[in-house]
């Protein structure tokens, strides 16, 4: 084995072996780095080599705020079988150079929420590399995830029975599903309005509309993020959604709803109709994003959602920890400012 670590410079490359992959991850694409440059920022792909075959490596964004500056890797690095045998030696080479890269940009920490299995073997590697545990995650780290290896028949009779009859409720009753494949700048602004309300209602810190607007205009050129609406019987918006379709995965990214009519809880329907969506478009699985973790507290934010995800069958994929590699003292008043953070959000590590 001969670890080289480099710079990949045509982004399809990167793409390409993504696909490659068990779960394709759009927060790897190189369309999320062409994200972050709409806030303003940059991105690189690092990737890891053995001699001349590409074998993992990862997104890389620039990140500049008030806390710090740091560069992160948004669910990386990924490295492939059979290669994670050797995992804690590659990435030892992987994360030199990124010191390196990171120091001479003058970024003060690294930061990244690697999509592996929250187990002790994984976290000591990552703390045998310098690294501590994050006050604070940024992507979800225990995720809900439905397989769509089967009919739409079998999906169904695999739901909970509650979940399986609101849809077939909401189906007869006339609740009507917009799916908007287009852009759409006045969905989207519809969606930031039902978002606001939803995150008021649920005491909970929502993405930034600028966020919002730039994550899906990043996407929606190659049709790969939908707008979802569901209307009541009587016309009224009560819940929208965005979805985005990347590869072999789809993801429920972003979801509000105002609840108008109890009877007929829309959100049920809606999800049905994005995952037929993701069986038509051929994805493996449907990432219904974060939950609250095995045994959480009633109080965690994820806590009354968990319930409604899980309720459409599937499994959980609990991931190890937002790790952070300090490499200046200021990451010392990051850790302080995200601590606080954490706390007033509700989540307790």
């Amino acid at each position: 084995m001969n670890i080289i670590i480099k710079q990949i410079n045509n982004p399809n490359d990167w793409d390409n072996f993504i696909k490659e992959q068990e779960y394709t991850l759009f927060v790897q694409s190189y369309k999320y780095g062409e994200f972050f440059k709409l806030m303003n920022e940059d991105y690189w792909i690092f990737g890891i080599y053995d001699n001349q075959k590409l074998i993992g490596g990862s997104l890389i964004l620039s990140t500049h705020a008030k806390r710090g500056n740091f560069l992160y890797l948004p669910y990386g690095p990924l490295v492939i079988e059979p290669y994670l045998k050797d995992l804690e030696i590659i990435l030892k080479s992987f994360f030199q150079e990124l010191k390196i890269f990171a120091k001479n940009k003058n970024y003060s920490f690294i930061k990244c929420t690697p999509f592996l299995e929250d187990s002790n073997e994984n976290k000591n590697i990552f703390n045998n590399l310098g690294f501590k545990n994050s006050p604070l995650h940024i992507l979800a780290e225990n995720t809900w995830i439905l397989s769509l290896d089967k009919s739409e028949e079998q999906l169904l009779k695999e739901m909970n029975k509650n979940h399986r009859n609101l849809i077939r409720r909401c189906e007869r009753e006339g609740v009507r599903i917009e799916k908007l494949k287009e852009p759409n700048q006045a969905a989207l602004a519809k969606f930031n309005q039902l978002l606001d309300i939803t995150a008021k209602r649920h005491h909970f810190q929502r993405f930034s509309q600028k966020y919002v607007n730039n994550e899906y205009q990043a996407f929606i050129k190659d049709q790969k993020v939908i707008i979802y609406n569901a209307y009541l019987p009587d016309g009224q918006l009560d819940a929208s959604a965005i979805i985005f379709y990347y590869q072999n995965m789809a993801a429920y990214r972003h979801g509000a709803s105002l609840g108008l009519n109890k009877k007929l809880p829309t959100t049920y329907l809606l999800q049905w109709e994005a995952i037929k969506e993701a069986r038509q478009r051929g994805c493996d699985y449907y990432n219904f994003w974060g939950i609250a973790p095995e045994n959480a507290d009633k109080k965690h934010p994820f806590f009354g959602i968990t319930h409604f995800k899980k309720g459409f069958g599937g499994f959980a994929k609990d991931l190890i920890h937002c790790q952070d590699l300090p490499l200046s003292w200021k990451y010392q008043i990051t850790w302080l400012v995200d601590t606080f953070r954490r706390i007033k959000r509700g989540f307790s590590y």
